[in-house]
């Protein structure tokens, strides 16, 4: 699945809001940038403190230490899987955005989420209008089925509750009334699932299955019984999604609680990521249940 997909730089037009001051490390650098219709306004680390936004090319390599900076400066990082890890914990604090390689479309995109969190204090979401047609189209499947189920049971003469037009249209999962203690599975079990996710792909495309939260939670509760440390680089892998499109994820999943970081005591240069305690509980949860309910097969 190609991260460009869906992308097109008009999505994100530089020109909707007054541009920042661009600040790009290198000539090469600031060639992407351009490409990706943003304008740069200086190029060289040494005028880095003049930057709205200071974009770097770190593909290959990583500094030891970030140059001085505003302290609403935004950071967008061109990083490489070799590369992710140490560009991570490095940028840690920072208003700061990674894409894995030199994508016009995806610099646009993370330009213009930098853009607003510099100039308005909040990031847009570039995937947020999709998630709500989603969501729209979801309620609305909810509410026709809600509708065939009261005709259905109008049908046989059993209609005890109110009218269709004064249900209510909203979908919720139901509450599991066998809730029971969550014991934790065995690590090989969570293994197995994983594996069995990957199968998929050998009969369906990749992208038709992509659940980049599901398989996060997934690897990082395997991990956690296994009592391996798992890096972003790691996890990218794990997502089973473009590795862009990952560190999103892990980003909006960490913003939730789900998902906590923690830095490696023996390389201060890297970041690990772990499952908040809720969030292992409730996987821990979903195992039990449905092992009660028949279990997995596995």
């Amino acid at each position: 699945m190609s991260e460009d997909a869906g992308f097109r730089l008009t999505d994100w037009p530089a020109a909707s809001s007054p541009a920042p001051s661009i600040v790009a490390d290198q000539a090469e650098t600031a060639a992407l940038v351009e490409a990706a219709g943003w304008p740069v306004s200086a190029i060289g680390m040494s005028l880095a403190h003049r930057a709205d936004i200071l974009v770097l090319d770190w593909r290959w390599q990583v500094p030891i230490k970030l140059p001085a900076l505003a302290t609403d400066c935004g950071v967008l990082a061109l990083v490489s899987l070799d590369t992710i890890d140490a560009a991570d914990a490095l940028l840690t604090g920072h208003a700061a955005r990674c894409v894995f390689g030199g994508s016009a479309a995806l610099i646009a995109a993370e330009l213009s989420e930098l853009r607003m969190l510099v100039q308005a204090g909040h990031a847009r979401d570039p995937s947020g209008d999709e998630r709500a047609r989603l969501q729209s189209l979801a309620s609305e499947l909810a509410r026709l089925a809600e509708q065939l189920g009261a005709l259905s049971e109008e049908g046989r003469g059993d209609e005890t509750g109110p009218a269709l037009a004064d249900r209510s249209h909203a979908y919720q999962a139901e509450e599991p009334l066998d809730r029971i203690a969550a014991r934790p599975p065995s690590a090989q079990r969570v293994r197995h699932l994983i594996a069995m996710r990957r199968l998929r792909d050998r009969y369906f495309p990749s992208d038709l299955f992509a659940d980049p939260a599901w398989d996060i939670l997934l690897d990082l509760t395997a991990s956690r019984l296994e009592k391996k440390p798992v890096s972003v680089s790691s996890l990218c892998i794990a997502a089973a999604v473009p590795p862009t499109t990952a560190l999103r994820w892990v980003r909006m999943m960490t913003d939730q609680g789900l998902l906590e970081r923690r830095a490696d005591p023996a390389d201060a240069r890297r970041m690990f990521v772990d499952l908040s305690d809720a969030a292992y509980a409730n996987v821990c949860g979903w195992f039990a249940l449905v092992e009660q309910r028949g279990g997995l097969g596995v």
